[in-house]
């Protein structure tokens, strides 16, 4: 029999967070202070409303029957795994 070999032990001591850390909350900044910041100085709003996304079929008249698929390996694949047709799973 061998001599068993030692495996170094790293880093084994526990690390302790130093006093003027700022993940410590009392050297976090107040949280009153904070929205002030945020605030924009001219009260600009500056967010756009959401549209619809049945605006683009409405408006775009290119998109019309027979609709050009583009299949790719994965749907063929999950539709082997699962066993179903081709062009009725494309249609839901």
């Amino acid at each position: 029999m061998g001599v068993q070999k030692k495996v170094r032990a790293f880093a084994k001591t526990k690390r302790v967070i130093g006093q003027r850390d700022a993940r410590l909350k009392k050297n976090q900044p107040a949280a009153s202070s904070e929205p002030e910041k945020k605030k924009k100085p001219d009260g600009v709003i500056r967010e756009i409303p959401q549209q619809s996304s049945a605006l683009f079929f409405q408006y775009n008249t290119a998109l019309v029957p027979p609709y050009s698929v583009l299949v790719d390996t994965n749907f063929l694949s999950h539709s082997i795994q699962r066993k179903l047709d081709l062009l009725p799973s494309m249609m839901v």
